[in-house]
């Protein structure tokens, strides 16, 4: 008796441990990420999203249109204009969105935790903490605005609901599932990957659907396209898709293997340039701020060698998932089987969707795909840890944790997206007054006509991609 009081005693202290240990290091990633909310700054892309927002919050304007798109065009609906909306309602402040932003990633990861407790052990979930939260590609891109940063969001409630699909045929999960996917169309043309995947998961019967469910999300959002086909009427310039042409990666395959990429790179600590362009002169001054730069951008380059590593990991995921698909399927829902499917499916969907694009595949395409990315490498890691790797194993993570650490640190005082410091603005522009911009956090960018729509002309800044 007294023993087995022991035993339980121990076993509650090392659960409040891991617990305290886990909160930790979320703490940490959150902290980091409310600095670069902090040190954000704008450029073109920022000022147009914000534009959206701010002709409804400040003039009450509600344009019908999203970003424009890599393809030519805006993406269509105005829902891109509520989301920066609504922050902007309790904050008047160019950073309330980015804020709204890093504060809808911090949930999404929470439920993410939640919901595939039953597919991951508590180690997958602390690899996940550390492959997914506290990955550079991650809090780089949920800390500041724009419009495919929300991408990571709407990718963890589709496998959330797509994951309560598998198990009950549901009305109202189904119409959320199918309302998400309308709704992350109108955010970012890499919605469309999202749309792939389901009807992949739908064809292969992993996804018990609701017709009546199906029939009310597909009519919401029709209802919330109404006002973009009327624009769209008046101003045929608005449709997205005016450049390149279908099929465009799998003619030339250069726009296809760039994709295949930006898969392994993103769950990586690989980054593209702009996230180890550092410079700390502007905080550490003209002596010291040189030499760190330097150090800084040293262990940026030598980390690029973890896309090895990411390589390795995602061959043996895939590997065992292909092994896997070959033998006996079994009919019952099984929570860790079923998710394995689920992240071959996104891999799959996002290929056919690299296959399909009319533009060569860029790096925040991709964004859609991050949580699948890193949870490949998160479920063959965890079989390293359960095999005579685990010492080498537990040596990485605890390298690559740290590693991460220090790069979004250093990315969030000396990158330039959260340096101030670039060109001020030539004029003064209302809105940037208003929303309290720092002239020296905003860039200048030129901008070209605006469409006109219902009698408003639509601001529209030059897209800085």
């Amino acid at each position: 008796m007294y023993q087995a009081v022991i035993t339980a005693t121990r076993d509650v202290a090392l659960r409040s441990g891991a617990r305290a240990k886990f909160v930790t290091w979320f703490m940490l990633g959150l902290s980091i990420g409310l600095l670069m909310v902090a040190n954000s700054q704008l450029s073109g892309d920022q000022v147009q999203l914000l534009n959206l927002g701010w002709q409804l919050s400040h003039n009450h304007t509600w344009l019908p249109h999203g970003m424009i798109t890599s393809a030519g065009g805006f993406s269509p609906g105005g829902f891109a204009g509520l989301l920066v909306a609504a922050p902007l309602y309790l904050w008047n402040d160019y950073r309330a969105p980015a804020l709204f932003t890093l504060l809808c990633h911090a949930g999404a990861f929470l439920l993410l935790i939640s919901a595939l407790k039953p597919a991951l052990s508590e180690l997958g979930r602390y690899l996940l903490l550390v492959l997914l939260w506290l990955s550079p590609w991650h809090l780089y891109f949920a800390s500041h605005v724009w419009d495919a940063n929300f991408m990571y969001v709407f990718a963890i409630l589709h496998l959330v609901t797509a994951q309560r699909m598998a198990q009950h045929r549901e009305t109202w999960t189904t119409a959320a599932h199918v309302l998400l996917l309308g709704l992350s169309l109108q955010i970012h043309t890499s919605g469309a990957i999202l749309c792939i995947l389901s009807v992949l998961l739908f064809a292969s019967g992993r996804l018990k659907i609701s017709w009546t469910g199906f029939v009310l999300g597909a009519a919401v959002c029709l209802a919330s396209l109404a006002p973009w086909l009327l624009a769209v009427r008046q101003n045929a310039a608005l449709l997205p898709g005016g450049k390149g042409f279908l099929l465009r990666g799998m003619v030339y395959v250069f726009p296809l293997l760039r994709g295949v990429l930006y898969w392994l790179k993103v769950s990586s600590l690989s980054f593209v340039a702009r996230m180890y362009d550092l410079d700390f002169t502007a905080v550490l001054g003209p002596v010291a701020g040189p030499t760190v730069s330097t150090v800084a951008q040293l262990l940026a380059t030598l980390a690029g060698a973890t896309l090895i590593v990411t390589l390795w990991l995602q061959w043996r995921f895939f590997r065992n998932a292909w092994r896997r698909a070959a033998g006996r399927r079994s009919a019952a829902y099984r929570p860790r089987a079923w998710l394995r499917c689920y992240v071959t499916a996104m891999c799959g969907a996002a290929l056919i969707s690299f296959a399909l694009s009319p533009t060569t595949i860029m790096f925040w395409q991709v964004f859609v795909a991050l949580p699948a990315s890193a949870l490949a490498m998160v479920m063959s890691a965890e079989v390293l840890f359960r095999s005579r790797f685990r010492p080498a194993a537990k040596r990485v993570a605890g390298v690559w944790a740290v590693v991460s650490a220090a790069l979004l640190l250093s990315q969030a005082v000396a990158s330039p997206m959260y340096r101030c410091g670039g060109s001020t603005v030539e004029q003064a522009d209302p809105m940037l007054v208003d929303l309290h911009v720092k002239a020296q956090c905003a860039r200048s960018a030129a901008r070209p006509p605006a469409p006109v729509i219902n009698g408003h002309a639509a601001l529209v800044v030059a897209r800085n991609r």
